[in-house]
């Protein structure tokens, strides 16, 4: 029905929770298959989504095991099993001529806090601890310390957990009218022991051949192919450092589609590199965003609706200036659902309407970002810049632009907050080797930058300030952002 290079200008993926009663609270309703559908299906209909991912769960049945039913994952009564739910979302893709992947979390650990064994997500577990990464007593730990959230991951080193997930994925596969699968291995990035990933790589990339030999068998019985997707790490170093032969598996021709990023560091993922590789292998190559973490971003840092939608226009807008295949948004959903002050529904979808090409981003304001950090999923990230210790010494960080950069209509503004901004330090930043101070401005720091300054792709950006570090004595950026304003 789909092919498999076909143009996605928008992938969006759904975690699938709206199926469980958990889910049944504002602004939700859920009575029925239409509110359902409703809920979050619906608002990509006509929209520039191309693809529709829907998570299949953890690799247990049912999705989430034991630890679902503490958790209050119970599948709504008026669909009855979660096989009918995926189904119901299936169909209704389909009907608006969408395609639609199941998504499986390779190995989910948002168990990791389970208090015991038998409340993991997966009996197989509790029945198996020898297969863990870790032990029960790991969940214990400092969160300084990935091993209290890897622990209750499975070891695939084990030829067991190996067949235990193919297992699934075969029956999972058969059981759907998906037009293809992703591995999702950024949902989380642990599947082998630390220190000993590179060595046990090929074990992955055997278990990939695998999935590619039981997805060929299904599209064949089923008269078209079954495309093969991973979602990986930031980058091939960091995905390779994790136990995972990413280009070996293109180079191989075992992936079709390959969706890059964790998602939390847009601006310095090397695009450029992953397009070359992308190009190399044939492979169209789908850049993640995790709009999970923007909740910071309206409520603590511009404190405006409006800089949810500007913020992700500034990152597709980057995107597309670099050649990307297409956009690929994980977790955009949330934002209406999983906060104390959610945003308006029509809000949240607004991006989907307007980010899925150029020419629809063009002329509108937009909040580029200097990425910062990225919590226990460091080992899957390049590095961040921020936050920065500053002193009278210019410390140079990532800006990066797109088209916008030329605009004479733009205007730029460039905003940073400062750890404990209550000093009287004086912060200048420095662009393409223009000087201006940046001044206080309520909570925050502001500064307008004089027309002709930036420049499109990587700009030569520093910052510096008045005071010598020491003891005791450092000034801290923790966010930088630069506005591009067309109409206030």
């Amino acid at each position: 029905m789909f092919k498999k290079d076909r143009k996605r200008r928008i992938i969006y993926n759904d975690d699938s929770d709206q199926q469980f009663v958990r889910l049944n609270r504002p602004p939700y309703k859920l009575i029925d298959e239409q509110s359902y559908i409703d809920a979050r299906t619906t608002p990509t209909f006509d929209t520039q989504v191309d693809t529709y991912v829907w998570n299949v769960g953890n690799g247990a049945t049912p999705p989430w095991g034991p630890w679902a039913k503490l958790n209050n994952y119970i599948v709504h009564p008026f669909l009855g099993t979660h096989q009918y739910a995926t189904d119901v979302i299936i169909r209704e893709c389909h009907s608006k001529n969408m395609e639609i992947w199941g998504s499986l979390r390779i190995n989910d650990s948002h168990d990791a806090s389970a208090k015991k064994l038998e409340h993991t997500n997966d009996s197989f577990k509790s029945e198996h601890p020898e297969y863990l990464l870790g032990n029960i007593a790991d969940r214990d730990l400092g969160k300084e310390h990935i091993e209290r959230y890897q622990w209750a991951a499975l070891n695939f080193e084990h030829a067991e957990v190996r067949r235990h997930r193919l297992s699934y994925i075969k029956d999972n596969a058969e059981s759907h009218d998906f037009d293809g699968y992703e591995l999702d291995f950024t949902r989380f990035i642990w599947n082998f022991p630390q220190g000993r990933e590179i060595e046990l790589a090929p074990l992955m990339t055997d278990f990939i051949k695998k999935v590619r030999s039981v997805l060929n068998d299904i599209g064949k019985n089923r008269g078209r192919e079954y495309t093969l997707i991973v979602h990986v790490p930031d980058s091939v170093e960091t995905s390779l450092m994790l136990g995972l032969e990413v280009e070996k598996w293109m180079s191989s021709e075992l992936v079709d589609i390959v969706v890059a990023g964790m998602g939390f560091n847009p601006y310095k993922m090397p695009i450029d590199n992953w397009n070359e590789i992308g190009s190399r292998y044939g492979i169209p190559i789908y850049t993640a965003l995790n709009t999970r973490p923007l909740f910071k971003l309206y409520r603590d840092t511009f404190r405006s609706s409006s800089a949810w939608i500007k913020y992700i226009r500034g990152v597709a807008d980057w995107w597309w200036y670099c050649n990307v295949d297409g956009i690929y948004l994980f977790n955009l959903f949330a934002h209406c659902e999983f906060n104390t002050k959610p945003l308006d529904k029509e809000i949240v979808y607004k991006p989907l309407d307007e980010i899925g090409e150029i020419s629809s981003l063009q002329k509108k304001n937009k909040i580029h970002g200097i990425d910062s950090g990225v919590s226990m999923f460091t080992q899957g990230s390049v590095m961040s810049e921020l936050p920065i210790v500053l002193d009278i010494n210019e410390r140079r960080i990532a800006l990066k632009i797109g088209s916008d950069a030329s605009d004479k209509d733009a205007i730029f503004v460039m905003h940073a907050w400062l750890n404990g901004d209550d000093r009287d330090a004086r912060i200048w930043m420095r662009v393409n080797h223009v000087s201006v101070e940046l001044i206080k401005t309520g909570d925050h720091r502001t500064a307008t930058l004089p027309k002709g300054v930036l420049r499109s792709g990587n700009n030569d950006f520093t910052m510096y300030c008045n005071i010598e570090s020491g003891r005791n004595n450092y000034v801290i950026v923790n966010d930088v952002f630069l506005e591009v304003i067309f109409e206030r």
